[in-house]
């Protein structure tokens, strides 16, 4: 039977009501990002909680967690809000891209990692009996999958092809989705297991229709900021591709910095995004993107035997 894997419990999909794709509660990147943007730190467990509970009284039902443990992953951070707040809270195993992995993941092999990420998703993550239920796999460049990523995205595959945890990605810029596509294909990977995020920071239409056409997930989720394309070009891309019958698209923020959440002195936060969301796009589309698409995406039949 399918199941959602939260970090309380597993849940059957129908319980996951509205929900933003790829989200950040907690972050905790190395020193070295630190140093030059201050502007990168999510630690507090109240602001957290805050930024939950306002979620939920817009009928906001789960948030995709999707801080790594290289980016600054808090389990007990994401146990505190998901035991105080009512949405659910999905967390993600794998890693967030090159430039921020261990010094582990340069000489541990392939079966090591990804046994790593297994271990998340099957027993628990930092010792504790908090599951993962997504696995990562992000890329830092806008002209080529690194080598030390080529062997991490292996991982990424053995551990979904082992559990059958979906896979969600970072593509830096909102490029390569098609070259991460292709390979985790070539991996052992169908399409339709894969969220290709970030796709809204490169609103080339013809670049993105080519990922739809392989039958992988669209992430829309840079949603509300204004440094990047307008939320009115992304309405007309929604609108266009479900025009066309491309309608596996998700909706999030990535809201993953204190000036993007207002229990952290910021905006819009995770209700703010929704409500603006759902003033832009038709009611059909809202339902289609939050709440039919996640409940089929991250449902999965686990596979505890490994």
């Amino acid at each position: 039977m399918a199941i959602i894997r939260t970090v309380l419990r597993d849940i059957e999909p129908e319980e996951l009501g509205v929900t933003l794709c790829h989200e950040h509660l907690f972050t905790g990147p190395p020193l070295w990002a630190r140093s030059k943007d201050s502007d990168m730190v999510l630690a507090d467990v109240d602001a957290a909680i805050g930024e939950s509970r306002d979620f939920a009284a817009v009928d906001g039902g789960a948030l995709i967690e999707m801080t790594t443990e290289d980016y600054g992953r808090d389990i007990e951070g994401l146990l505190a809000v998901a035991r105080a707040a009512s949405p659910h809270l999905i967390s993600a195993t794998g890693y967030q891209k090159g430039i921020y992995y261990p010094e582990s993941a340069e000489t541990e092999s392939v079966d090591d990692i990804a046994a790593r990420f297994v271990s998340d998703i099957v027993e628990g993550v930092d010792d504790t009996d908090a599951r993962s239920g997504v696995i990562k796999f992000g890329t830092c460049r806008t002209d080529e999958i690194r080598g030390d990523e080529r062997k991490v995205q292996e991982a990424v595959a053995s551990a979904h092809l082992q559990t059958g945890a979906p896979i969600a990605t970072h593509c830096q810029a909102g490029t390569l989705g098609d070259a991460q596509v292709e390979r985790f294909r070539d991996l052992g990977v169908a399409p339709d297991r894969i969220l290709i995020g970030h796709l809204d920071r490169n609103l080339d239409y013809d670049y993105i229709r080519s990922i739809a056409v392989t039958g992988a997930w669209l992430g829309f989720d840079h949603w509300t900021k204004p440094k990047y394309p307008s939320d009115e070009i992304r309405v007309d891309f929604v609108r266009r591709l479900f025009e066309e019958g491309f309608t596996r698209i998700m909706i999030s923020g990535d809201l993953g910095r204190p000036s993007y959440q207002p229990h952290h002195g910021g905006s819009p936060g995770f209700a703010g995004l929704l409500t603006q969301v759902r003033d832009r796009l038709p009611a059909s589309i809202i339902e289609q993107a939050t709440i039919t698409n996640p409940r089929e995406f991250f449902a999965f039949e686990p596979k505890e035997a490994v």
